[in-house]
């Protein structure tokens, strides 16, 4: 997905997420550790874990403890911009064209 989104000229932003712990230590690891090395190998940016502050905390999940409230949005909203803000950003190498 990465490598479509940019050859369609899309810069691309992982948001990256955890298992809860009843996967298993291993599994969890390996899951998130998949993250960090696409971003890596696609050097790309990536948000280490889109519910940092969120995950686990009640009040900011819905019943299904899966996905977050509204309220939970402004918190969302922190953990990803100061990613996503510079991608935003005109492109040195293309605003001269």
């Amino acid at each position: 997905m990465v490598e479509r989104s940019q050859e369609a000229g899309a810069k691309v932003l992982l948001l990256g997420m955890r298992l809860p712990p009843n996967y298993g230590r291993r599994y969890t690891e390996a899951f998130a550790e998949v993250f960090s090395e696409v971003a890596q190998e696609q050097q790309i940016a990536l948000v280490p874990f889109l519910l940092e502050g969120i995950g686990g905390v009640a009040s900011m999940m819905q019943r299904d403890g899966i996905h977050p409230t509204a309220e939970a949005q402004a918190q969302l909203l922190r953990n990803v911009w100061p990613s996503l803000q510079p991608l935003l950003l005109p492109d040195a190498r293309t605003s001269s064209r």
